[in-house]
């Protein structure tokens, strides 16, 4: 029997409903609020700050400023006020868009800057950063706020490079794609806050606290939460150079198109130490000048789902978490992401199993949409074909949340004011079967690769509904408790690296074989000749 859909009934299927209740759990534990807690307190007899272990004297210091910006910068600042209340003496922070007009503090300027293309109210917020900053003194204790976004929100080009200037190569790194370490090795050499200056600016300071929600599961160089990345790393030592810009510009061939301006400051410094970020070395980072603290990051969320998952009676597989290995981090092109997805989850599903899937930005923004996310399962493409809907249409367009969005399966959350990257969710269950119940929970973050007619803009979506869409035509391809088909075992059976003249997938080859070995009871979807121990590790990874 198919699962009835929201766009059916007004009800959703079982499993849709068990997916929107794991993120919705996984993005609970992830809120500002709740993770600051959790690492910071204070002993109002003694006056005593405690940050992750490490007490603060609070009456060493005269003044206590606060800083920072990204998507999690209101809702930190909002529980930090409760917190230190009145001893806070001054603060500016760079906030997402209309967060700005809801106060936190009569202490604490709140600008609204904007993502993920920066604007003129970031930088005067920037700006006003480094004056507060510029000021401390051995009796100032910092509190820098630092979360996902933060790049494009406290963005602030050096003198020379106009802010038009830094949003055009800020749009052509987000289009190629590029990494965001590669987007922030560029914006670190170009901005006078980020790679560790923000840390540079306030090296009068008697101590530096960085609060930190990372939106940076893996790098392309395989580290995990890197603080040189998160927000640019504002706060922390860096290792990239102005040659690592440079690079970052040309591998992709944008270089020619980048502005005149940046180019020449970029070539201008190239060699010179003098306007380069702050090494990983300097005294200002000794643990008796600097403590940071990332309080949420995305190995949380999915440990947080995967509680959920198995509350709801799910074996749960959580791929790639705190292993310390980045293998099975999602970082790539979704093109190439969607397949190693189903390399993971492929061996564990049986012919009659049923599979939803869902993907979701932790942040409630899938790139240029209103959409966090959206789910799919083996019917999806059914159903919006009975809408007049194509999915390849929509996926060539790149407008996969208004696809979701009429078909009544995306994921609405608005902006949620936290950002710890994005969470993918397989959900397999069985009719024949109701204990045989599966979840696989993956972290990361993708990318997209735009590629449209010149002067074609895309449409509605992000990296989350592109995944998802693919899912959807895999899902059709295997069919809700349908198993793979011949020419799927065929395909994964090359990429294995089987030649393809030994592999025979036609149905009478196949059932030729089987009445030559049978009587069997089954007739296989392929027959391999082996021609090696070799062929057949291949074909059983396979």
């Amino acid at each position: 029997m198919n699962q009835q859909h929201a766009s059916e009934s007004g009800a959703l299927a079982p499993a849709q409903a068990d997916a929107r209740s794991i993120l919705a759990h996984a993005l609970e534990r992830v809120l500002p609020e709740a993770a600051l807690r959790r690492y910071v307190g204070l002993d109002e007899v003694s006056d005593t700050l405690t940050v992750a272990g490490r007490a603060y004297d609070l009456k060493r210091f005269a003044r206590i400023l606060v800083v920072g910006g990204g998507k999690a910068a209101w809702r930190t600042a909002s529980e930090l006020v409760r917190i230190l209340g009145g001893r806070i003496t001054a603060g500016a922070l760079n906030v997402y868009r209309e967060q700005a007009h809801e106060p936190i503090s009569d202490r604490i300027e709140l600008f609204a800057a904007d993502h993920p293309i920066p604007n003129e109210e970031g930088a005067r917020g920037a700006r006003r950063m480094i004056e507060l900053l510029q000021e401390a003194d051995a009796r100032t204790l910092v509190i820098a706020l630092i979360s996902g976004g933060g790049s494009s929100l406290m963005a602030l080009p050096v003198e020379g490079v106009s802010l038009e200037d830094y949003r055009r190569v800020s749009e052509l790194l987000l289009t190629v794609p590029a990494t965001i370490d590669e987007i922030n090795a560029v914006r670190k050499h170009i901005d006078p806050l980020k790679g560790g200056r923000m840390r540079k600016v306030a090296a009068g300071a008697g101590a530096f606290i960085s609060l930190v929600l990372s939106d940076v599961p893996v790098t392309k160089t395989g580290i995990v939460d890197d603080p040189s990345v998160i927000a640019s790393g504002p706060t922390v030592g860096d290792e990239s150079t102005f040659e690592t810009a440079k690079k970052a510009l040309t591998d992709h061939g944008i270089w020619d198109e980048t502005p005149s301006a940046i180019r020449e400051y970029i070539e201008a410094n190239l060699g010179k130490e003098e306007n380069e970020t702050l090494p990983k070395s300097s005294p200002l980072l000794t643990a008796e000048k600097s403590q940071y603290v990332i309080i949420a990051n995305n190995d949380q969320a999915m440990q947080a789902a995967g509680e959920r998952a198995g509350q709801l009676g799910y074996s749960v597989h959580l791929v790639g978490c705190c292993t310390g290995s980045t293998a099975d981090k999602i970082k790539a092109e979704v093109g190439q992401e969607i397949e190693n997805i189903w390399r993971v989850i492929t061996p564990h599903l049986t012919q009659s199993d049923r599979v939803t899937f869902a993907s979701f930005s932790t942040d409630g923004v899938d790139g240029h949409s209103k959409l966090a996310g959206a789910l799919a399962d083996g019917d999806t493409l059914r159903l919006a074909a009975e809408q007049g809907l194509d999915a390849r249409d929509y996926l060539a367009r790149y407008d996969s949340a208004t696809f979701f969005q009429r078909i009544g399966l995306g994921i609405e959350t608005g902006p949620t004011g936290t950002n710890v990257a994005d969470l993918t969710l397989v959900l397999v269950d069985n009719p024949a079967n109701p204990s045989r119940k599966a979840a696989f929970i993956f972290g990361g973050e993708a990318t997209v690769k735009v590629n449209l007619p010149e002067g074609q803009e895309p449409g509605q979506g992000g990296r989350n509904t592109h995944l998802t869409l693919l899912a959807a035509e895999k899902l059709a391809e295997r069919g809700q408790g349908g198993g793979l088909d011949r020419q799927a075992v065929g395909r994964g059976l090359a990429e294995a690296g089987i030649a393809a003249g030994q592999i025979e997938t036609s149905e009478v080859g196949c059932l030729g074989y089987a009445s030559d070995v049978g009587p069997i009871s089954l007739t296989p979807l392929a027959v391999v000749g082996v021609r090696s121990h070799a062929d057949v590790e291949k074909a059983v990874r396979f």
